[in-house]
């Protein structure tokens, strides 16, 4: 991940005690990225210049296809680790495809099993 992406953590929807932890901006930040609806963790891509590429918005929803689709969250279950690989397909064009399945099956490795 780290010789395609840059990793930036923004701590938002705090509550009660925790709300001072948050940064300053960050819930703005996420509404504006589209995500103030989408829960946590919530993923943002974007290009040098800040222009966003693409969020965690993707996975969709069963039996519901005009729904927008929803939040990845962390991925765990195989269709979000799937529209995660997606993600990574569409923001980091040069990332190999040994490299994206190391990283997926991290993903798969670390999911609850059922």
């Amino acid at each position: 991940m780290a010789a395609n992406f840059i990793s930036v953590v923004l701590v938002a929807q705090e509550s009660g005690p925790k709300k001072a932890l948050e940064n300053a901006g960050s819930n703005e930040f996420m509404a504006a990225m589209g995500g103030a609806k989408s829960g946590l963790p919530f993923f943002i891509f974007l290009d040098p210049a800040g222009k966003k590429l693409a969020d965690s918005n993707v996975v969709p929803v069963p039996n519901k296809p005009t729904a927008p689709p929803t939040n990845i969250g962390c991925p765990a279950a195989p269709e979000e680790i799937v529209a995660f690989g997606e993600l990574l397909k569409k923001t980091a064009p040069r990332l190999s495809e040994k490299d994206r399945q190391t990283i997926l099956d991290e993903f798969t490795k670390a999911a609850p099993k059922r």
